[in-house]
């Protein structure tokens, strides 16, 4: 996979999130969703029940790891708003990636 399409795809989603209300995930997968954290794309697991889990590295990782899912997201953009997420952001957190959100 080149390396221009998982920028182009980062890209896209930065651009998609920063236009949603803060606390917005994309679904990108069953496991996984991303956000917008004032600065950058973020990537978090999803735990049992949907709540966010910890945080990892938006990176062509991922991307290799996802590759089918990411693109059919493409296809179909879905989103969700968390609470959990909105609250992290408003106290001015931001989680590190392989910590909990």
């Amino acid at each position: 996979m080149k390396s221009s399409e998982f920028a182009s795809f980062k890209a896209h989603v930065a651009m998609l999130l920063r236009d949603l209300p803060a606390g917005t995930t994309a679904d990108l997968t069953d496991v996984a969703v991303a956000y917008w954290d004032g600065k950058r794309v973020v990537g978090a697991y999803l735990r049992d029940g949907g709540r966010m889990d910890e945080a990892f590295d938006f990176d062509e990782n991922a991307w290799g790891n996802w590759h089918d899912e990411f693109v059919g997201w493409l296809a179909m953009p879905s989103f969700s708003e968390r609470s959990d997420l909105k609250a992290l952001l408003a106290s001015g957190g931001a989680a590190q990636p392989g910590g909990r959100v």
